[in-house]
């Protein structure tokens, strides 16, 4: 267990650049995924994680994107919360300028889709000046010709995505500290196939009556033959809201 604390804070004080640049910004290559999550377990309120971020969170949820060479995310995902290309202030181009020497300006969004039915503000950004085309990710039975020519494709497995090897493209191309923003589905199937290295999580102190019971069965049972384990590495507490992040172990 590395840096953990967990200070009670409260107040326009919390610095959440500083913040992600002191205890974010040392990621090793791999896959981080970021989540926020209710008291009891939900992921999103009525389909929307909008209802269970908060100011800060959203703030950290740019500043780790700043911190990344590629954002990953699930097509239902994107959808349901209307995706666009990434867009960076200019404090946190200073942040990546300084933790990402070298690195291209902002960092490309890709989706991992099997009908590439894509958001318009997603396709919209292969011709804006200056932003990096969105990258799709599907396989080899998808129909891609409505996005062809607005994206760049990774064809990865014949009747399913193969994540393993959309991943194994993607640190090819030279980006090798990836974002996985949900949905619960792909980071699930990320998980089974043990290539998540890190979790970033934010509990937020709200209750939605969304998440299974713990006793209740679920749809799918996991391929994973026993639960993997992570490490803290820190727990920080703002306005009620608790800011953990989990690492594979060393």
């Amino acid at each position: 267990m590395n840096n953990v604390a967990v200070p009670g804070t409260s107040g326009p004080e919390f610095d959440v650049l500083a913040f992600a640049e002191q205890s974010y910004a040392d990621q090793p290559p791999g896959l981080r995924t970021n989540m926020v999550m209710s008291l009891d377990g939900a992921v999103s309120f009525r389909g929307r994680v909008g209802p269970l971020s908060s100011h800060t969170d959203r703030a950290l949820f740019h500043a780790l994107r700043a911190l990344s060479d590629v954002v990953l995310v699930g097509a239902a995902t994107a959808r349901a919360e209307r995706y666009g290309p990434v867009k960076l202030s200019d404090d946190l181009q200073e942040l990546r300028s300084r933790v990402r020497p070298g690195a291209p300006a902002t960092p490309p969004m890709a989706i991992v889709t099997a009908s590439c039915e894509l958001p318009e503000r997603m396709l919209a950004a292969s011709s804006a000046a200056g932003m990096p085309r969105p990258i799709v990710i599907t396989s080899g039975r998808a129909d891609t010709t409505a996005v062809r020519d607005h994206v760049d494709l990774i064809v990865a497995g014949a009747d399913e995505v193969d994540l393993p090897a959309a991943l194994a493209e993607l640190r090819a191309r030279g980006m090798h500290r990836i974002l996985c923003e949900g949905g619960p589905t792909l980071i699930d199937r990320l998980t089974e196939d043990d290539l998540v290295d890190e979790l970033c999580v934010t509990l937020t102190p709200q209750l939605t009556a969304e998440a299974l019971p713990v006793a209740g069965p679920s749809n799918t049972a996991t391929a994973l033959p026993s639960p993997r384990r992570f490490a803290l590495r820190h727990a920080r507490a703002h306005d009620d809201e608790l800011f953990l992040r989990y690492s594979r172990p060393r």
